[in-house]
């Protein structure tokens, strides 16, 4: 576990707090770094395509390899939605914010241009505190929910942070079924998070 983004983002709010770093030279920051995030989203999908061995595994798993996913998001939505009707968040900030699945990066990037800096807050604290406890009480969402319930847990971060974790506590024959729900998850986010703050 790292505390890194926490570091950070401590220091952001220090610098931004004391006005050092001009409003002008932020704003080009967040467009420099939109950019690279629909860059990184296009070398995911080619990275995707040219890797047959993932796209035969993903064939010989058949229909699971999209009901986890699809109930990791259905679950994340559902769990955002009562949540922020219970601690009074506008049902769009809180939907778009769960779909996130652990995404903290592009999911606060995209709040903040979706519902300004408040929203994007709480999409990164959310979406951080789900990866951190993904990777803290893996062994205790096996023993609650099953396997495959763990990998629906960790949402994308089942592709990258979590896998290790996902394998230690499930074994390895599972490590491909974590896989393939992350990469489908971090390739629907773009879409789910602006759909879901727009639904909602």
């Amino acid at each position: 576990m790292s505390i890194t983004p926490f570091i950070l983002l401590i220091t952001g709010v220090v610098i931004g707090i004391s006005g050092i770093v001009p409003g002008e030279l932020l704003d080009t920051t967040n467009s420099l770094i939109k950019g690279f995030v629909i860059l990184l989203c296009f070398v995911i999908g080619m990275d995707m395509g040219k890797d047959q061995k993932l796209w035969a595994n993903i064939r010989n798993m058949g229909h699971k390899a999209f009901l986890i996913p699809i109930v990791s998001v259905i679950g994340s939505l559902m769990g955002g939605i009562i949540t922020g009707i219970l601690v009074g968040l506008p049902p769009g900030v809180s939907a778009a914010a769960s779909v996130g699945s652990g995404y903290y990066s592009l999911t606060t990037i995209m709040l903040k241009q979706l519902a300004g800096p408040e929203a994007a807050t709480i999409a990164f604290i959310s979406n951080l505190l789900r990866e951190l406890l993904v990777m803290t009480a893996m062994p205790l969402f096996v023993a609650v929910f099953g396997k495959n319930g763990a990998i629906g847990i960790a949402g994308a971060t089942a592709m990258d942070t979590a896998l290790p974790f996902i394998i230690k506590s499930t074994g390895k024959q599972m490590a491909i079924a974590a896989f393939v729900s992350g990469v489908l998850i971090t390739v629907a986010m773009p879409v789910l998070v602006p759909l879901c703050y727009k639904l909602f």
